[in-house]
């Protein structure tokens, strides 16, 4: 364990407890992790924006956001990876297509993150936005939907090669980014930027777009709480995101 130079988390169902809290005794293990010099960073799907609202108490070293889209590193943006504005109407125009004028998108980018959703969609801080005239790029679009086969059809409208699309394990949604805004590709380029092995890195997770990578870094640790897929491909297994996991963990393997 004395190899391991970062510590990588996702945060829902990872670093949160199941009220989006994080606890102080996991906040203290993060400081006496960085004090050792230890770094410590962030792994989430979510926006930027509405993931940086949550981490009071913390100051990680990275910041991988967006599905792995976005990535900064001591304040620095060290990499993006986006769908053009033009790939953004296309997917947009084929899911309202193939699901219906009335499904529920969101989109996010640097910017900000966006609905169509009137109702109020749980923690997530987004704005309204009908998207009949939206013309941006995106880091990444959800969509209220489980039927593989149609989000197939949807990332054909720009070549199903460039799409990476996963479900959620705990919400009806499929995600879709570009081929190399995964978690795993976002690591990557990380560990070029810091000229660090992947074998010094260690990842927490609990959901299928964790997989990549948890298999990616050195050591890929399952929260107690985690899906099968992602226990089945893990080096360890933690406790709960409930019962600080993480910080436990990393308690036992260093010595705090």
């Amino acid at each position: 364990m004395e190899n391991i130079s970062l510590i990588l988390s996702d945060l829902d169902g990872t670093l949160f407890r199941s009220d989006k809290s994080i606890s102080d005794f996991t906040k203290s293990v993060i400081s006496s992790m960085q004090k050792k010099g230890i770094l410590f960073g962030i792994s989430t799907s979510r926006a930027l924006v509405n993931a940086v609202k949550f981490l009071d108490g913390i100051s990680p070293d990275v910041l991988i956001t967006n599905g792995g889209g976005l990535v900064h590193f001591k304040g620095e943006k060290i990499y993006t990876c986006e769908f053009t504005a033009e790939e953004t109407r296309k997917l947009m125009d084929a899911t309202f297509s193939v699901c219906g004028s009335d499904c529920t998108i969101s989109v996010d980018n640097e910017k900000g993150l966006y609905s169509n959703s009137r109702e109020e969609l749980g923690d997530k801080f987004w704005t309204y936005n009908d998207f009949s005239d939206f013309n941006d790029s995106i880091m990444k679009m959800c969509i209220k939907t489980l039927d593989r086969e149609k989000v197939e059809k949807i990332a054909s409208s720009i070549g199903i090669d460039q799409v990476d699309f996963l479900p959620f394990s705990d919400i009806p949604w499929y995600k879709l980014t570009k081929r190399n805004a995964t978690k795993e590709k976002a690591i990557e380029r990380l560990c070029t930027h810091m000229n660090l092995p992947p074998e010094k890195t260690a990842a927490f997770g609990d959901d299928f777009n964790d997989i990549g990578m948890l298999k990616f870094c050195g050591i890929g640790v399952a929260m107690g709480n985690a899906i099968a897929e992602v226990k089945s491909i893990a080096d360890d297994v933690c406790l709960t995101n409930d019962e600080d996991g993480l910080a436990k963990w990393c308690v036992d393997k260093f010595g705090l």
